[in-house]
């Protein structure tokens, strides 16, 4: 007994040892074995920034609204557009049809920081970005008028419809400013009406900005004589003093978010007066009520600022209140709500709209490095989500070289010993292997230049995840930090400013199988891609505008590349990193893959 609680508690330590360590073993033959050479190899490796112009933007998970000036990068204006979607099919709205209010409501990314003993709630918000995150702008929100296809009718609907950050689709650019529709003041859809957020609270139009205090809604009732809200004690009785906010009861408190009142006149002759064949099931709704469209503006003396939000946590509430069909006379109106639904998770189609021009500098570095002569030995990489820049790492060099015969390396035409057919013959060990990606300090000093949280390595050759990616399931509280094995996160320094200073991510899966694996399917080298990302959890891909000519330096030939990680476009963030060739004062912070290896004497 006592001998099973030893090897219980030695693999427990050899485990918990390991993590603490911060690296995985590979090759568990090691034990018993004392004839091994413990060693470090540094790779060859070329590296390249290719800017990415337009991107496809529809129905993604996250999306940005707002204005973000980055002191290195440029400006990027964000505007969005999405369709709707009934919650109830087939609505019944009665008669003596009141509207109460109409309630925009999308919740950002939060965080509680306090509660307090009266039940509310401190919060700090998350994915805000720009010097000033309480800077005011101008929202205007509008009734969209272009129908978002969800299958391209150019291809008799064979396959999706891609729409584009400038607003292309199928080669056409849609102009979504000069098609959006507001209203007249009667209720009546015009093209370039008044916007639907016409309150008198200039926090919901012209001084809107990221607020991230709680949202309180208050107990009301609807005066069917007065046609307004009035407030009520917890005992339904009108405040004889509306003004008085001591005196109101707390109905619901809602996290930080956009909370817009919209027009009532416009939304009960549009909506509630729309016919019953306009609101049979969501294709003739979608096809009769184009959406909404999300346009931000910059005030006067103001930067503004930018905000990643799930638009599909986002929700419209038509409150009204009506006799039910069928009731006997006499019998009052009650309150109801109609939902309307917004974000790809209810059906809805969506695009976001980014005005993004490439600054001077930022411009600059991504043209030197696609004209360098030697190939891939740039100084710096660029990295920048939505419209801007990836990275292509090519690992162990040309593949016209010397080559393995019966164990043996043959001349080849260049007479260069190929790196890894070398490795492969070494018959290494792999312990752990990581590529350290150092931030470029200078290009990113600004005191205002907040670098990217997070970046993803993927295989770019096939265009999916790495081995390491796929099995690690590691998770957080914060989904930011899933997959901390794998890595990617930036480590920061521990001044006031907390300025990056790496990345670190491991891919000792993948190298063991370049180099040990048998298996032509998984020792294949291919080329790794590298973006930024808004949220690890997601790899899937999304298209270029116009696919990217690569050259392929493993391979010796030009690639056609169509597409990338959507977390990419996702992100609005970048950072300037070093790159194979740093300048001579930094040669410490090259780029680098380190492997870890275990030599057999």
């Amino acid at each position: 007994m006592k001998k099973h609680i030893t090897v219980l508690f030695l693999s427990f330590a050899l485990v918990f040892i390991s993590c603490d360590q911060d690296f995985n073993t590979i090759g568990s033959d090691l034990v018993g074995d004392e004839h091994f050479d413990f060693n470090t190899h540094e790779a060859q490796l070329k590296a390249y920034s290719v800017k990415t112009n337009e991107v496809q933007t529809n129905n993604l998970p996250i999306n940005p609204l707002g204005i973000y000036n980055n002191p290195y990068f440029g400006v990027t204006k964000a505007n969005f557009v999405s369709q709707l979607s009934l919650a109830t099919a087939q609505p019944k709205f009665g008669t003596n049809v009141q509207v109460e209010n109409v309630i925009l409501y999308v919740p950002y990314f939060s965080t509680v920081e306090t509660n307090n003993a009266d039940g509310s709630k401190v919060y700090s918000l998350q994915s805000i970005y720009g010097a000033n995150k309480e800077s005011k702008m101008k929202l205007s929100v509008y009734e969209n008028g272009y129908y978002l296809n969800s299958y391209n009718p150019n291809d008799n609907f064979q396959t999706q419809q891609r729409f584009f950050s400038d607003g292309s689709t199928n080669g056409n650019l849609i102009n979504f400013e000069n098609l959006k529709r507001g209203h007249d003041g009667n209720g009546n859809s015009v093209q370039n009406g008044t916007r639907l957020n016409d309150s008198p609270n200039a926090a919901e139009n012209d001084q809107f900005f990221f607020n991230k205090s709680e949202i309180i809604v208050y107990k009301t009732k609807f005066n069917t004589v007065t046609g307004i809200l009035e407030y009520v004690d917890a005992n339904d009785v009108v405040l004889a003093n509306q003004n008085d906010v001591s005196l109101r009861v707390v109905k619901e408190r809602l996290a930080p978010g956009i909370y817009l009142t919209l027009n009532k006149t416009f939304f009960k002759k549009r909506i509630l007066e729309a016919g019953s064949a306009n609101l049979f099931n969501n294709n003739e709704f979608k096809q009769y009520f184009k959406g909404l469209y999300f346009k931000i503006e910059q005030l006067s003396g103001e930067e503004g600022a930018m905000a990643m939000i799930n638009f599909s946590n986002a929700k419209v509430n038509l409150n009204y209140s009506s006799v039910d069909d069928g009731a006997t006379a006499g019998t009052a109106a009650t309150s109801k709500t109609l939902v309307l639904n917004l974000g790809t998770n209810s059906g809805a189609n969506s695009v976001s709209l980014q005005d993004y021009s490439y600054s001077g500098v930022y411009n600059s570095g991504l043209n030197a490095s696609a004209t360098n002569p030697a190939f891939g030995s740039d100084s710096k990489l660029y990295l920048k989500g939505g419209k801007g820049s990836v990275v292509y790492l090519d690992v162990f060099g040309s593949a016209d070289v010397l080559k393995p015969v019966n164990g043996q390396l043959v001349a080849g035409t260049n007479q260069i010993p190929d790196e890894l057919d070398q490795l492969r013959l070494n018959g290494w060990l792999i312990n752990e292997a990581y590529l350290e990606f150092y931030i470029d300090k200078t290009a990113m000093a600004g005191a205002n230049q907040l670098e990217a949280e997070r970046l993803y390595l993927f295989d770019a050759t096939n265009q999916k995840p790495l081995v390491d990616y796929t099995f690690d399931a590691t998770t957080n509280s914060n989904t930011k930090y899933n997959k901390l094995i794998f890595g990617g996160i930036i480590e920061r320094d521990d001044t006031t400013e907390k300025k990056g200073i790496k990345y670190k991510i491991r891919i000792t899966q993948h190298i063991n199988n370049l180099i040990n694996s048998t298996d032509t399917n998984l020792n294949k080298n291919v080329r790794l891609g590298l973006t930024v990302t808004e949220n690890i959890a997601y790899s899937n891909n999304y298209y270029y505008k116009s696919p990217l000519s690569l050259t392929n330096a493993i391979m010796s030939t030009n690639d056609v590349v169509e597409y990338f990680p959507v977390a990419s476009i996702m992100e609005q963030q970048g950072v300037v990193l070093h790159g194979t060739n740093p300048s001579a004062e930094d040669t410490s912070k090259k780029l680098k893959l380190v492997i870890h290896y275990t030599k057999p004497n």
